[in-house]
């Protein structure tokens, strides 16, 4: 049965903001949506001060990978890294993991991107409570869609998946699902589909805008 953190007495919260790191990507050029997705703003807050309001919950520190500074929107509590080479997502984390480096405290990561208007911080807290039950010689936990592709930006991974990501891209490549075709991947299963929505077209904006605006 799901339990909700926020029942939960204050020294079990720290226990999970512990377990976690987690890292927001928000380096996309948004040239589908034609302005910076990150800044739009759902209920008066941008998605990617939404993202990582949610992330802080279970993470002492966030890391928002971006070319652009945020200033005034990455909230207190986050580092940013600075993506300046705008190679795709699977770079982007890449280099995050390099750069943090020994930093690095926690065994898994939650990756985000930073357009997912619906994830909210109770949903992650059920997904950590989880963590525990994920096979050891699994690199990461993620939930697939309907065409049986892993929701890359959105889920978690061991911090060992490093190596054989740094071995991947060393190779040329540069998918997430071609790099994890070859590598174990515990399922995260999931029945609201819409958590794992992100918003990449005006179109889709306007759906989100519209759902909220009848709720």
């Amino acid at each position: 049965m799901a339990q909700n953190m926020a029942s939960l007495p204050f020294v079990f919260k720290q226990v999970f903001k512990q377990a976690v790191t987690s890292i927001v990507l928000a380096g996309g050029q948004s040239k589908r949506m034609g302005r910076d997705k990150a800044l739009l703003e759902l209920d008066g807050t941008p998605l990617l001060t939404r993202t990582c309001n949610s992330a802080l919950t279970v993470s002492n520190i966030v890391y928002v990978v971006s070319s652009r500074d945020y200033v005034g929107v990455i909230p207190e509590g986050c580092d940013r890294i600075d993506d300046g080479v705008l190679n795709g997502p699977l770079y982007a984390f890449a280099e995050a993991l390099n750069q943090i480096g020994d930093k690095l405290q926690t065994n898994w990561i939650l990756l985000l991107s930073c357009d997912l208007p619906y994830l909210d911080s109770d949903t992650i807290n059920q997904w950590i409570l989880q963590l525990d039950q994920v096979p050891d010689d699994a690199i990461a936990y993620l939930a697939k869609n309907q065409a049986g592709f892993s929701e890359v930006l959105c889920g978690f991974y061991r911090i060992e998946c490093k190596s054989s990501l740094i071995e991947y891209i060393n190779q040329g490549g540069r998918s997430f699902q071609r790099w994890l075709s070859s590598q174990n991947v515990a399922e995260l299963h999931w029945d609201d589909r819409t958590i794992f929505f992100n918003c990449n077209t005006l179109e889709e904006w306007n759906v989100v805008n519209h759902i909220t605006e009848t709720q």
